[in-house]
């Protein structure tokens, strides 16, 4: 006796179709959230082996290199300002990290300088930076740094609050200005990025609720999130900035600034934070 098989009629077929879309429509933002979690993951790591560059090579000198201009020649941390590089940058392959004296101890891992979440799309060097002011210092220098909790009302001891401990390596926010100044210095009107954790998340993305990861003088590497106004991609009163800074040396504190350091320093820059006085 001859069976027939029932196939699917047009309607099953649709149903199922409709349930395997509602599933994909369910599962692409947890498994793009989870995606966004792993390259955080690698993106702090990327920054605790930069601090342990730093730390090896306080280790063996006794004071850790500079950033942008500061410090003896050949000394920025990056390599972006060494007169090696500047000399003969097709040398080191148009990568100024290269140069670095902190190279050799990062296992020749140019790699380690890009968040996976930004790409190096600010700039094709770096998507950290270092403070300035810090060329010199010892890891164990007794300094403390304070930041302002509402920028948008300035500065003042009862508007500040206290990182961890003292930050040295920062993922700068690609659009101010670690775009327009690819010098691997944190300073003046640069901004955290907040592009972890955030709503919308990658290179040109962040807002409220979102953070980056900062490297501190004691090797500790951890999320940040800076103070900051409404919309992401615009410069706003309630943004925390590099000016937004102070460091405590004793009982003062004094202006994060270029004259706050250069104006007060007679024996110079390099190594000021070690020295007693402001």
């Amino acid at each position: 006796m001859a069976t027939t098989r029932r196939a699917f009629t047009l309607i099953e077929l649709l149903v199922v179709i409709a349930i395997i879309a509602l599933l994909i429509a369910i599962l692409l933002p947890s498994l793009g959230k989870a995606r966004e979690t792993g390259r955080t993951v690698v993106c702090t790591s990327n920054v605790r082996q930069i601090m342990i560059a730093f730390s090896s090579y306080a280790a063996d000198y006794k004071v850790i290199p500079g950033s942008y201009w500061q410090g003896p020649i050949n000394l920025d941390w990056s390599g972006r300002q060494n007169a090696a590089y500047i000399a003969n940058p097709a040398l080191y392959i148009n990568r100024p990290f290269t140069s670095s004296v902190l190279f050799d101890y990062v296992s020749t891992a140019e790699k380690i300088l890009e968040c996976p979440s930004a790409k190096r799309e600010a700039n094709r060097f770096f998507d950290y930076t270092m403070i300035i002011r810090f060329a010199g210092a010892r890891l164990d220098t007794d300094c403390k740094m304070a930041y302002a909790a509402n920028p948008a009302q300035g500065y003042a001891t009862v508007n500040s609050r206290y990182f961890q401990a003292v930050p040295l390596m920062i993922e700068e926010h690609d659009l101010f200005y670690n775009q327009s100044y690819d010098d691997g210095s944190f300073a003046n009107n640069d901004q955290f990025s907040t592009r972890h954790g955030a709503k919308k998340a990658g290179s040109a993305a962040g807002g409220r609720g979102g953070g980056c990861n900062v490297g501190y003088m004691d090797a500790s590497v951890g999320i940040f999130k800076a103070p900051t106004g409404p919309d992401d991609r615009a410069a706003e009163p309630g943004d925390l900035t590099g000016n937004g800074l102070r460091v405590l040396k004793g009982n003062r504190l004094t202006p994060y600034t270029v004259g706050a350091v250069l104006n007060t320093t007679p024996l110079g820059e390099f190594g000021w934070v070690n020295r007693s006085g402001p």
